[in-house]
């Protein structure tokens, strides 16, 4: 177990190696991998690439390199493309937790063709005016 793994049950740690194929023995050189394909888009701006953030995205991704890859460029490029949504927001904003209050973002019981977890944005219960 690496430091990364630090916190997790036995329980999680066998979850994650046989439905996310994580490997404890090869985890650094997992991240490096997809470190080292950073230099291929000099046109984005990671602002982060330590081991425990590309870890989110390996994991996301069921630790295939490219997939992976591919997913944080993206998140990268689309905060670059919208600074102005990122640049306030904060989890202690009023008007962010009035939102999650009125249940504006929500989580489908159902997963996705991949089996990921699907997030949905129901507009229809969030009250623009407050």
């Amino acid at each position: 177990m690496t430091h990364l793994q630090a916190g997790l049950s036995p329980e999680t740690l066998e979850k994650a190696k046989v439905e996310l194929k994580e490997n404890s023995e090869t985890l650094h050189q997992d991240i490096q991998e997809v470190r080292d394909m950073i230099i291929t888009r000099p046109d984005i701006g990671f602002l982060r690439t330590d081991d425990a953030f590309i870890l989110r995205f390996l994991r996301a991704r069921k630790f295939n390199h490219f997939e992976a890859f591919r997913l944080l460029a993206q998140y990268f490029e689309y905060r670059q493309q919208n600074l102005d949504m990122f640049k306030n927001l904060k989890a202690t904003d009023p008007g962010i937790k009035q939102a999650l209050k009125d249940g504006f973002p929500g989580v489908l019981s159902n997963l996705d063709k991949y089996g990921r977890k699907i997030l949905v944005l129901f507009a229809a219960n969030w009250d623009q005016s407050r």
